[in-house]
């Protein structure tokens, strides 16, 4: 293609009624992109709404650190109940540490949340 081929003529103004309906165009376009960004805010909105609720639930939760002297097949010996994962997994290390063959860490609802 030639350069004056990429050449575009030039624009005439629109009359009232082209520029009405233009105008309303871009009116419903804007009221789209409204809409789709209302939704997105409500999402994030409600995801971060449960993620509180479940922050707020599990900080309630205990944990408590078990271990296993020296037998894997004897019953599991308590350590101690802590009020964060951190704390109780602190402890099943130094027990670790100490010669333990196994630890684990059993939340509030006997969920086994760490094991090793």
């Amino acid at each position: 293609m030639r350069f004056y081929e990429f050449k575009s003529s030039p624009t005439k103004p629109l009359t009232p009624a082209q520029a009405r309906i233009r105008a309303l165009k871009d009116q419903a376009k804007r009221a789209q992109a409204a809409v789709k960004a209302e939704r997105a805010r409500q999402k994030i909105q409600a995801a971060q709404t449960t993620l509180n609720q479940l922050e707020g639930h599990s900080m309630s939760k205990t944990f408590r650190a078990l271990h296993k002297l020296n037998n894997p097949y004897s019953a599991w010996i308590a350590i101690g109940t802590y009020g964060s994962f951190n704390d109780a997994l602190a402890a099943a290390l130094r027990k670790k540490q100490q010669g333990s063959i196994a630890v684990q860490i059993v939340d509030s609802a006997k969920m086994v949340v760490y094991s090793a």
